[in-house]
Parts: C-alpha cells; sequence; structure tokens
C-alpha cells in the first residue's frame, strides 16, 4: 500500500545499512520527491545524494525493500551532465563523452587540475 512504501521511502532520509562489504551505513539522502505513481507497483522518485558508493542508490532502494527499473544521472557535483552536451562537441545523444575544462573540473568538482610534466 502506498502508506508502507512512504515509509520505506522516508527510511532514506536517515539513511540505510546497504551492507558492511558495501560501506556500511548510507548518508541521508539530500532531497526525496515522489514524482509520479506510473503503476499501482511503481513509484517515479528523485533523489539527491552526498556520496556515490558502487551502486548505492540501487542498494538503497534494495535496503527498503524496494528495486530499481530505471536510473539516470543528471548531475556529478555541481555539473550537470545536460550540459556536456554541445560545447565543442557533437554528442547528443546517452554514452557520449568529452573532456571537462580546466575550470569545470574546478567549479564543478572541486579539483585543482594537476599538471603532468611530458619529456
Amino acid at each position: 500500500n502506498s502508506n508502507s512504501s512512504h515509509h520505506a521511502l522516508l527510511q532514506l532520509t536517515k539513511g540505510v545499512d546497504i551492507g558492511a562489504k558495501y560501506g556500511g551505513m548510507t548518508k541521508p539522502v539530500h532531497n526525496l520527491q515522489v514524482l509520479d505513481h506510473p503503476t499501482e507497483k511503481s513509484t517515479l522518485v528523485r533523489i539527491t545524494i552526498g556520496e556515490g558508493k558502487n551502486r548505492q542508490v540501487r542498494r538503497m532502494f534494495h535496503a527498503i525493500g524496494s528495486g530499481v527499473m530505471q536510473l539516470h544521472r543528471i548531475q556529478v557535483g555541481n555539473i550537470n551532465l545536460s550540459m556536456l552536451r554541445g560545447v565543442g562537441s557533437e554528442c547528443a545523444q546517452e554514452g557520449c563523452w568529452r573532456l571537462l575544462s580546466e575550470n569545470e573540473i574546478y567549479q564543478g568538482l572541486g579539483w585543482e587540475v594537476r599538471r603532468i610534466e611530458t619529456v
């Protein structure tokens, strides 16, 4: 029923145990939105997490007794992945990639760019 699924989803806001082998307790999700109920047994949600352990989202939903049918990453750090399309690239479909500029690396991920000296 929707009340029990709502209760299960709320567990994500407190963090869930995905197993010691996979990193133990997750940090609480920053944002949890129920967007739709396409069918009686499915719920479309949007979540924001502050860490990215291997297969973490799938494991979090498994820990609350649910599954993940589709998963779409839309942002990494402050880099919205839709902005990777275009900008010096003709990439307009899933699976395409491009190099990030030094500014994108620093502003989007907070990483300093290392210079590798060539001989």
